[in-house]
This record gives C-alpha cells, sequence and structure tokens, in this order.
C-alpha cells in the first residue's frame, strides 16, 4: 500500500510539474535579454531583475491601455450576459410552451458556430451602420455570443433546484418576480459567479472580434495589443512574454480567488434534485 500511494505521489508530482513547466518558461522567457533568447543550451535562470524589468515593459509600453480597455469590455459583457441570461434560463426550465425545445436547440446551435464564420457579416452589418471602431462595439457582440451558453448554464443551476420551494414562497404570497430575485438567485450564486467568471475569461481572451472591429490603437485589448508585436521580419518575444505574464496575472487571480464557487457552482448544474 505504501508503494502505491509513493507511486501515485510521484506521479502526481511529474504532472504538476509538466503544467507548471510552461507558465515557468514564460516568465523566464520575459526576462531574457533579446540576444539570448535562442541560446543552446538555453538559459534556464533568469539573470534580470523582475521587478526593473517588468516596471520598465510598463513604463514604455500601452499594457495598462489594453488591460483597462479589456477590463471595461470585460465587466459590462459579465453584467449583462449574466443578468440577461438568468430568465431566459429560469423560462427555459420552469415553464412549458411551444417550440421551446427548438429554442434550447437553437440556443446550442449558436455555440457550434466558429467566430471566424460570423466575423465577416457581423463586419458588413456594423460597418454599414457605422458602428464600428468602438468598445460599444465588442461590448454588443460579446454579449451576443456568450448569451447562449450563460443561459444554457444557469438553465442547469435552475434544474437543480425544487419546485416546491417556488410553491412555497407562491402560497406566502410572492409573484414570479419575486420568487426569481429573493428566493432562487440566491440560492444560484455559485453558479452565477461561475457563469460571470467564464464570461469575464472569454472577454479577456478574445481576439478575432477585437482585432476586426477595432482599428484605433488607443482602443486596442489585450490580445490585439499583444499581436501587435509581431512583426514581418523580427519578433521582440521578451515584450511579448512580459506582456503575457502581465495579461494573464489578473485571470489566475479572480480564478484562485473565486475557485470555491466556481468548482461548486459547477457541479450545482450538473445534478437535478
Amino acid at each position: 500500500m505504501k508503494k502505491v500511494n509513493a507511486f501515485m505521489y510521484a506521479i502526481t508530482i511529474i504532472i504538476c510539474l509538466i503544467s507548471i513547466f510552461p507558465f515557468y518558461w514564460l516568465i523566464n522567457t520575459s526576462l531574457q535579454p533579446p540576444d539570448q533568447l535562442f541560446n543552446l543550451p538555453p538559459n534556464l535562470y533568469p539573470k534580470t531583475n523582475v521587478f526593473i524589468a517588468y516596471a520598465q515593459y510598463i513604463a514604455k509600453s500601452d499594457i495598462l491601455l489594453w488591460m483597462k480597455n479589456t477590463l471595461i469590455v470585460g465587466i459590462i459583457v459579465t453584467i449583462f450576459s449574466t443578468g440577461l441570461g438568468l430568465p431566459a434560463a429560469y423560462s427555459l426550465s420552469r415553464f412549458r410552451y411551444k417550440l421551446k425545445t427548438l429554442f434550447i436547440f437553437i440556443v446550442l446551435f449558436t455555440q457550434m458556430m466558429s467566430a471566424s464564420f460570423l466575423c465577416i457579416p457581423i463586419y458588413i452589418i456594423f460597418s454599414n451602420i457605422k458602428f464600428t471602431n468602438s468598445l460599444a462595439t465588442l461590448m454588443v457582440i460579446y454579449t451576443c455570443t456568450t448569451l447562449p451558453i450563460s443561459v444554457w448554464f444557469a438553465k442547469g443551476f435552475f434544474d437543480g433546484i425544487p419546485v416546491e420551494l417556488e410553491d412555497s414562497a407562491r402560497i406566502d404570497g410572492c409573484n414570479t418576480f419575486d420568487v426569481l430575485v429573493r428566493i432562487l438567485i440566491p440560492l444560484i450564486r455559485p453558479g452565477i459567479i461561475a457563469t460571470g467568471t467564464w464570461v469575464f475569461i472569454v472577454v479577456w481572451d478574445e481576439y478575432l472580434f477585437a482585432y476586426t472591429m477595432i482599428e484605433r490603437n488607443t482602443l486596442w485589448t489585450n490580445s490585439v495589443g499583444l499581436a501587435s508585436y509581431i512583426g514581418q521580419y523580427s519578433t521582440p518575444w521578451n515584450e511579448i512574454m512580459t506582456g503575457a505574464v502581465l495579461v494573464t496575472l489578473p485571470v489566475v487571480l479572480l480564478f484562485m480567488y473565486f475557485q470555491k464557487y466556481l468548482v461548486s457552482g459547477l457541479t450545482a448544474g450538473s445534478v437535478k434534485g
């Protein structure tokens, strides 16, 4: 038994090291001078002071502006996508009406369509109505693209709540709106946090629509800003990696803070009570 446990611990440690290594290499590359990026054998330990290197990068780049733009879009989209998804999910979970199955199929079908398939038609439509080159453009697109999956996630959480709770609330005089706001939403708070976190991460990492719809560099988001470093003849990989570390850090902290809600929320919607 002890040998089996030791073997399992060893396998676990190896898997953890393999998982962590890309992040270590990301940070290590970000701290390497440009003339040492492709040394053989590679430099396994950075010799540059991490605080000085990152402070210099922040001072000379627009990374804070890109992160601010992405943060604004991410917060607004998370609020609208999650907020609009809740009543729609409640309707699908509790009410019976014609074409309900078709509507659920359409919700799922929208997630099967590639962003590259939608990008050109959306760009043509938005160009015709002069609604490009704005953060509001991205807010509308991201809300529409993340809303279906928000509805589907929230529906699973509502399905896990016994209908008897609503019946008891209605006996006490609550209407449908009161039941949703006062009874159900507090109960599925972990699910709401899990859904909102997922929406925010999707927006934080999105590239195609941001690259297509935004031309002004003052409105660039994280992904577009980092991609702008890629040149025709040379690419400053250390600067790209530095920016990638700074962009990844908020998402990692967000996940660590909401980890318990994510785990409980995702499992709560998987079993119907």
